[in-house]
């Protein structure tokens, strides 16, 4: 695969490789945590090669879609090549198999039993190819009472407790982004790149297994188990408020952590009297309650442009609540160049880069979301 330089190279004399040219990787994923894992890789580099059963990966349809092309689908299989094959006739699966011989890396979400059923478990797999990394992704595991059973994001969430913690007290709700898949994609790639170096080490195929309730218990962990680290602790759980306030014409997020940026809070929303008052309270949590309580008030009779420049002349932090569309236009997303225009089938796609430079080089998007099987050609000619 070819890569494109950023237009702020350290050394315009020295052609750029992303970091994973020259690796091959095999994916037989659906849904999102395993294809946009296999996405980063590309995006660092890698050859990515995907496989779809002849009706396709069934998420390309998925959601909002143009001419039976879903977007989720498009954002997360970008910079890869696609074949198409039937992994139950013996003809494909011995191409499957030669594929996976020459690969670096193969990455399948699939249930526990389908791949040994198929004749591809890992002891099979690394005979072909004793060079082999091999990601596994379940949703709870190998094996266990829940290890057959399907794992959607949602499930996922509820699992973890996020849900319950989410809900402080309220009707528990699931996120409207699918943030335990894409969790899990982040350390899946984690997982690959770590396994590259414990094969060349050990010159030995290495089997990577994970799960998503595994990936998101270790992601959930530091903070909202808090009050569950000391084994023994029965403290309530106090959770300091998060909130959104109300502007004039819209919504900002104040964060003020320190108790001189909770001081240049209420100077700057013109209430220095308060101060006092609110340091009386002796509860943490009732105080932080009291103080965003106090300033709703007075945020009301102002735009948000206005309090946001009036908090940052006082060094308070803060932010506006964007809404997707207000996000692409943000001139600090702009700046740091964050999404590329590419041409398809359906019609001309934004897609963001990798959200790292290399000695100065950004990792534009190159190429997008590739078409059912246009790849078979190229990689097989009898």
């Amino acid at each position: 695969m070819t890569s494109s330089a950023s237009s702020l190279p350290s050394d315009s004399n020295t052609p750029f490789r992303r970091p994973l040219e020259g690796f091959k990787v095999i994916e037989a994923c659906s849904y999102i945590s395993g294809p946009f894992c296999a996405q980063m890789l590309a995006d660092l580099g890698a050859d990515v090669i995907k496989v779809e059963p002849p009706s396709g990966d069934p998420y390309r349809n998925f959601g909002h879609s143009r001419e039976g092309v879903g977007t989720v689908w498009t954002n997360s299989n970008r910079g890869k090549r696609s074949v198409m094959l039937d992994l139950k006739a013996p003809e494909d699966l011995a191409r499957f198999k030669t594929l996976v011989s020459g690969a670096d890396v193969y990455i399948e979400n699939w249930r526990p039993h389908v791949s040994a059923s198929l004749g591809l478990s890992f002891d099979e797999l690394s005979q072909l190819n004793p060079r082999l990394v091999q990601l596994s992704i379940t949703g709870y595991g190998p094996d266990g009472d829940l290890a057959k059973e399907p794992a959607f994001d949602a499930l996922i969430q509820g699992r973890t407790g996020l849900l319950s913690y989410e809900a402080a007290g309220g009707t528990p709700r699931a996120t409207n982004t699918f943030l335990a898949d894409k969790v899990a994609a982040v350390f899946s790639a984690q997982m690959v790149l770590s396994g590259l170096i414990a094969r060349d080490r050990s010159q030995k195929a290495v089997h990577l297994e994970t799960s998503m309730l595994d990936i998101m218990s270790y992601y959930n962990f530091p903070d909202m188990f808090h009050n569950q680290t000391f084994v023994d602790d029965d403290a309530q759980v106090a959770l300091a408020p998060q909130p959104v306030l109300a502007t004039k014409d819209g919504y900002l997020v104040l964060s003020p952590v320190s108790g001189k940026q909770l001081s240049r809070t209420l100077d700057a929303v013109g209430h220095p009297e308060w101060k006092e008052e609110i340091k009386k309270i002796a509860s943490r949590k009732d105080m932080t309650h009291a103080f965003f309580e106090r300033i709703a008030e007075p945020l009301r009779h102002k735009t948000t442009a206005e309090w946001l420049e009036r908090f940052r002349e006082l060094d308070v932090p803060a932010g506006p609540v964007n809404a997707p569309a207000a996000h692409l236009s943000d001139p600090q997303v702009i700046h740091n160049q964050l999404y590329s225009e590419l041409p398809t089938r359906a019609g001309t796609v934004r897609a963001i880069r990798y959200p790292a430079s290399f000695n100065g080089h950004l990792l534009k998007p190159h190429t997008p979301a590739p078409g059912l099987g246009e790849a078979n050609r190229e990689l097989f000619t009898d």
